[in-house]
């Protein structure tokens, strides 16, 4: 019987032994997994602050990206509308220059036809034809001289505020980048 009785205590002993191995597995695995669980919701709460940061972060360049962009915008729009004035402008002295021409021409037309129906030799009305062929010649190259500086006046005002844009934005957008 006392080895029944030792084999029952021995039983019993391991028992108890594996018992509190199990329990001591559970409670440090149980450890263990609060820790694992505490370890990964500080990462998430952190992860999610810097990502909230991050967002932030990128809202605010995005904001400032996107008024830049409006003002660059609304500066071209007044730059196109600068060169459009001043094209109008230029082809409206054109025009008036052009008119002037006219009738300055048609007002003497009339004068030298006068002159010549009231030519009473052959040599005076030679003489009245190529005085009037030289007068024509110079008004026409003076009037030509005058057109062609308006032309250029008005086309280095149309283009001044388009080339300003165009520096500025050279000097915005590219040269940071050929700096970098």
């Amino acid at each position: 019987m006392s080895t029944t009785k030792a084999k029952t205590t021995v039983a019993k002993d391991t028992a108890e032994a594996a018992a509190e191995t199990i329990e001591t597995l559970a409670s440090v695995s149980q450890e263990t997994l609060k820790t694992a669980m505490n370890m990964g919701a500080e990462a998430a709460a952190e992860g999610y602050k810097n990502a909230a940061a991050m967002g932030k972060e990128q809202m605010d360049v995005t904001k400032t990206s996107y008024d830049k962009l409006m003002t660059y915008g609304k500066d071209n729009l007044e730059a196109v509308s600068a060169a459009s004035s001043a094209a109008v402008a230029g082809a409206e002295a054109y025009y008036e220059q052009v008119m002037s021409f006219s009738k300055e021409s048609t007002t003497e037309g009339m004068d030298v036809l006068q002159k010549v129906f009231a030519a009473k030799t052959p040599q005076e009305f030679i003489d009245l034809q190529i005085e009037a062929v030289n007068k024509s010649l110079n008004q026409a190259i003076a009037q030509t001289t005058k057109l062609n500086k308006i032309a250029t006046d008005t086309a280095v005002k149309t283009f001044e505020p388009v080339k300003s844009r165009v520096d500025g934005t050279v000097e915005s957008f590219v040269k940071p980048f050929l700096n970098a």
